[in-house]
């Protein structure tokens, strides 16, 4: 049962995507201030709305690099990863920026990650949070084909690296 709802969320994601302007901002009633909202790109978070918190803790997460080329090694075809995040989260201010240089630098596809970004009623544009289960942000799930292999929420269990590892094994 759940195979189906996974598919039907992953073509909507696909298909509003493609219709949806991104990096859309809007001013949250809850925080009265300006946040990005729906579909959202790289070039948005490092925009200047993000970049006060992106760029720095982009630039400053060291890597295991041990643990990185072991993630260098395996083959990353097939995969797709949704980011859902909340550009006024706390975890996501630190989370985000490091999931994105990790990625990178195992040079996941860019093309293979969707990005959106929540307002704090958990509320985005172009997603069916509920369909994919988020509560909480950010949240990377990873896809192959389909299937959900897993899925890091909030914050690593023990590190990025390690459990997107585990999630790839």
């Amino acid at each position: 049962m759940k195979t189906p709802i996974i598919v039907i969320a992953l073509s909507l994601i696909s298909l509003s995507g493609m219709a949806q302007e991104m990096n859309q901002t809007k001013v949250d009633d809850r925080i009265e201030r300006s946040i990005l909202f729906g579909r959202v790109t790289l070039a948005g978070l490092n925009d200047t709305l993000c970049a006060n918190w992106f760029k720095p803790e982009f630039k400053a997460y060291n890597l295991d690099t041990e643990i990185l080329s072991e993630l260098k090694e395996m083959d990353l075809t097939g995969l797709k990863m949704v980011l859902v995040l909340g550009t006024w989260c706390h975890d996501s201010h630190l989370q985000v920026p490091r999931m994105i240089k990790l990625l990178k630098s195992i040079e996941f596809p860019m093309s293979d990650l969707n990005l959106f970004a929540m307002d704090t009623n958990k509320k985005a544009p172009g997603i069916d949070v509920q369909a994919i289960d988020v509560k909480l942000v950010p949240s990377l799930i990873v896809y192959k084909g389909t299937k959900e292999l897993g899925r890091i929420i909030e914050s690593p269990k023990v590190s990025l690296e390690a459990d997107l590892l585990e999630i790839l094994k």
